[in-house]
């Protein structure tokens, strides 16, 4: 078992992402009532590229109004702050890891296609959307795919190899080639980089839900978004294979199956824009 040496490898990580930094502070000026786009706009410009990222973004066609956005502030102001969130969130997850044997373009496809679907499956149980925290678990669920990737590329091509060959579940193989999974490996690193509680509950437990111990109904969220993603075939650059369905989730999220075709539609036309807006591929 290789469980304890990968332990203490990522206890030995000190530094959190630059951007992922960024990311974080954002996420938490934009919840408070006492920021402004003036103070925002500080903590974005502490990294070039995603100011000019943004500055981008606002002035797109997807954006544009009648004034050309020349300012940070401006561009803050006219995406409003929960779309900075997501912006500043998705770049600095797209920009802060490489991958090895992982199709990276299509992990990130899925990484965004879970989180908009679990913020609209949200949506559909009638349960008030007070953030975007369903959007950041649905960006991060898989991370530590992409820590084993980097961190142990390897080790995780041994594993990744039989996965494939084999047609096994990948955390099926993580748990019995290495002693710890995917999802145990991104909770114990974004603990130590001191993200909520919810956050990395919902991410060590997002394929057994019902065994998480302070976010169980984001963690069915969650579950569900990687499911039906994966089942329509955007898997995360691993592959996916068949996983025992947790048949009473729709029923105990409140959710009905007939509704999961608009939905998915809508979730697609998201896809799309957040692909159009981010153009993949040109880091």
């Amino acid at each position: 078992m290789h469980k304890q040496m990968i332990l203490d490898r990522l206890n030995n990580i000190q530094e959190v992402p630059t951007l992922l930094t960024i990311a974080a502070e954002v996420e938490r000026l934009t919840q408070s009532q006492d920021s402004s786009a003036e103070s925002i706009s500080r903590v974005i410009k502490l990294d070039p590229a995603l100011t000019g990222k943004v500055l981008k973004i606002a002035n797109s066609a997807m954006y544009a109004g009648t004034q050309r956005i020349i300012s940070l502030q401006q561009a803050i102001s006219r995406l409003g702050y929960a779309e900075i969130r997501r912006i500043t969130l998705t770049i600095a997850f797209l920009n802060s890891f490489k991958s090895v044997y992982v199709d990276y373009q299509r992990f990130w496809i899925h990484s965004i296609t879970t989180a908009f679907l679990a913020t609209n499956l949200e949506k559909l149980t009638g349960r008030e959307v007070s953030s975007d925290r369903l959007f950041t678990c649905g960006i991060l669920h898989d991370i530590g795919v992409l820590i084993f990737d980097q961190y142990f590329s390897e080790l995780y091509k041994k594993v990744f190899t039989l996965s494939s060959s084999k047609q096994y579940q990948l955390e099926y193989v993580e748990d019995k080639a290495l002693g710890i999974n995917h999802a145990e490996v991104g909770a114990f690193l974004l603990k130590k980089w001191k993200l909520p509680e919810q956050i990395i509950d919902v991410i060590e437990y997002h394929h057994h839900p019902q065994d998480a111990k302070v976010s169980v109904h984001d963690a069915k969220i969650i579950y569900l978004a990687n499911f039906i993603s994966n089942n329509r075939g955007i898997d995360n650059g691993t592959g996916y294979f068949p996983e025992g369905f947790y048949d009473d989730i729709f029923a105990e999220l409140n959710l009905n199956i007939d509704a999961m075709p608009d939905l998915i539609a809508q979730v697609e036309s998201e896809v799309e824009k957040a692909m159009q807006i981010l153009k993949f591929g040109g880091k």
